[in-house]
């Protein structure tokens, strides 16, 4: 099926930073779909390296933004705002889609009348990413499903979908606000968590999308760095309690999952928190993240930083340490309480 036509426009945007060997790689895949009008939109978040220079040869066919640094929610919300079409979809600077992705996504959203189509993801190796597969057993390979609002199935599973895989419409994204630019991270599971509990889905059961997996450099979702790791954790449990809430008079299955991933993302935060010397944050969360249905691993992490603090501090400044980072050594006064 041929989408070519404004009805069908796709905005397809992709925020860069710094990333100057890879974003060349995933313009192209964006420039090489098959039967789809699109408009590409490069947003650099304040690059220093030569991205510019390496984007030159595409500027008849793309647009290029430069804006200041402000952050990944910052560069795609500033996509959002340049996008004229009726469909948009995010691609980060170092992964890749495959020559159908937008082809297949707006024929199964045509079918369906979906206003939000993910399809599956895996790396390089081809190994799948994400749980789509799972969410519906019985689909067949290359076929697809729609699940309505309501369905909260997306919520029964550990690894939700990309946002690289995603195509939604323009009208559903401005309703929910675009991306929360206050989350350091997790800010696309808040945006994919919006879009699903108002609109429902549709899935392609297709590996369409390539995620990039050989960084050079850790970012903020990956830095062992125990500070990064921290501010991590937080909005992790910032974007799952806000979830929590909604799911519970929806469906208490997916609520219970959520739930847990609550108590898990907690007593982690705690650890962090213990092994920067942070003694009253640390025991505050390590006792909201106490719960015995939380499981033995995360229930004894949060009575060691309870009731055994300098014992959980030397261990996780040891456990931190370990990961090639800097940690702060115990200090005097820490050995006296």
């Amino acid at each position: 099926m041929d989408f070519r036509g404004s009805d069908n426009l796709v905005s397809v945007v992709i925020p860069t930073y710094n990333r100057a060997a890879k974003v060349v790689e995933a313009v192209r895949s964006v420039l090489g779909q098959e039967q789809v009008d699109m408009e590409v939109i490069v947003i650099d978040d304040g690059s220093t390296d030569h991205t510019r220079q390496l984007i030159e040869p595409f500027l008849d066919r793309i647009r290029y933004v430069h804006k200041e640094n402000g952050g990944v929610s910052s560069a795609r919300n500033r996509g959002i705002r340049e996008a004229t079409g009726k469909w948009v979809a995010f691609l980060d600077s170092d992964d890749v889609w495959q020559p159908g992705k937008l082809r297949r996504q707006l024929e199964c959203a045509a079918a369906t009348g979906a206003k939000v189509c993910f399809c599956r993801s895996s790396d390089e190796s081809g190994e799948v990413l994400d749980d789509l597969h799972r969410m519906t057993p019985s689909l067949a390979p290359g076929s697809s499903v729609h699940h309505p609002a309501g369905d909260c199935r997306l919520f029964l599973y550990p690894r939700h979908p990309f946002l690289q895989s995603m195509l939604v419409r323009r009208d559903a994204l401005d309703s929910v606000g675009g991306f929360d630019g206050t989350l350091r991270v997790a800010e696309d599971t808040r945006l994919i968590y919006q879009l699903v509990l108002a609109f429902g889905h549709t899935v392609v059961n297709e590996p369409l999308v390539t995620i990039c997996r050989d960084r050079e450099e850790h970012g903020l979702s990956d830095s062992p760095d125990p500070e990064t790791a921290s501010l991590r954790y937080v909005c992790y449990t910032r974007v799952q309690s806000e979830v929590y809430w909604r799911l519970l008079a929806l469906d208490p299955a997916a609520a219970k999952v959520v739930r847990a991933n609550l108590w898990y993302f907690g007593s982690r935060l705690a650890e962090i928190r213990c092994a920067l010397g942070q003694k009253e944050a640390a025991r505050r969360t390590a006792w909201a993240a106490l719960d015995v249905r939380a499981g033995v691993r995360n229930v004894v992490r949060n009575l060691l930083i309870l009731f055994f603090y300098q014992a959980s501090r030397r261990r996780f400044v040891r456990k931190w340490g370990s990961r090639g980072v800097r940690c702060a050594a115990v200090s005097r006064s820490d050995k006296r309480r």
